[in-house]
């Protein structure tokens, strides 16, 4: 599975080149776009490490992702419990859309955003747009004023991580989470099987950014509903794609109200291990019948291969 998706892994050059500019002219703000570009750059070629804890853990200390200059885990300057088990890196909010999540009177941290990635999509134009809802994050790691250190003098707001945290969707760039079978791993093997299928894959969400916890994002996102709307049918005209598929009722109801064409707009259930139940009942399989994972993933490739038809 593995090498099936390295092989395919960020493989269209001018799909690329356009999903830089458009997360630079869109989201982010184009002062990030050689830092946008230096993250794929990192996604591509990290592509099997770990973080370093991790590898150390697995006794792979070959194997430990490298960052580019500028482009490193959140380390608050003299603050000793910060997040370095990770590869999750931030990049500054500079767009004029979103530069409020820098400034809000009350900083809150914690803001996420999943870089779009894909399989499968050169020359190739049988292509489907896996949709999420949104790139949640943990804001006690970056946001968490409750603990702020002991003793320590200035300002908590040092503290906290006002920079979009960035990742990818399902966290198909690194090797970790697509080791966990109960999140990742499935999502990656859902993509093989497509894959298999001859289908080529776009993974972004319908909410842009995640913003220190679901109360707050639901709250956001309303306020930004109508610029989500515009990059999310920027993205459907330079993918493609036959269908986008919505992973779980959120996403799928919030797809809908985006897109105006939403007869392309198709629903599947979250792929999640907790989700396991909602998707024996969509695909019609006794709750006590014991299914692999494998198998599992097949029946979603094969659902989603023939709603492509």
């Amino acid at each position: 599975m593995e090498i099936t998706l390295y092989s395919t892994f960020l493989d269209d050059k001018e799909i690329a080149c356009k999903i830089y500019r458009m997360l630079a002219n869109d989201i982010l703000g184009e002062e990030q776009l050689e830092k946008i570009k230096l993250r794929y750059y990192d996604m591509y070629r990290n592509f099997f490490k770990y973080s370093k804890d991790e590898a150390e853990k697995l006794g792979l200390k070959n194997s430990v992702w490298k960052f580019s200059p500028g482009l490193e885990p959140f380390k608050p300057a003299g603050w000793k419990r910060y997040y370095e088990d990770t590869i999750t890196v931030p990049i500054p909010i500079t767009h004029s859309d979103f530069k409020d999540l820098t400034t809000r009177t009350e900083k809150r941290g914690a803001i996420g955003l999943d870089l779009p990635t894909w399989f499968n999509l050169k020359n190739n134009d049988k292509r489907i747009m896996l949709v999420a809802q949104d790139p949640l994050r943990g804001n006690i790691w970056y946001s968490d004023v409750n603990k702020f250190p002991k003793g320590k003098n200035g300002c908590k707001e040092d503290y906290i991580c006002i920079d979009a945290l960035v990742a990818s969707p399902f966290g198909l760039h690194g090797k970790s989470w697509r080791d966990k079978k109960n999140g990742g791993g499935r999502m990656a093997l859902l993509v093989e099987k497509l894959i298999e299928h001859g289908y080529g894959v776009y993974l972004t969400d319908c909410r842009k950014y995640f913003v220190y916890d679901h109360k707050e994002s639901d709250i956001y996102s309303l306020k930004k509903k109508n610029i989500y709307k515009s990059i999310l049918e920027k993205e459907i005209g330079i993918i493609k794609p036959d269908r986008v598929v919505a992973i779980g009722n959120q996403a799928y109801l919030y797809c809908n109200e985006l897109i105006d064409n939403n007869s392309i707009v198709k629903y599947v259930p979250h792929f999640s291990g907790a989700a396991t139940w909602k998707a024996k009942d969509f695909f019609k399989i006794p709750q006590k019948q014991k299914v692999s994972i494998a198998e599992l993933a097949e029946k979603y490739a094969e659902h989603i291969v023939s709603i492509c038809k």
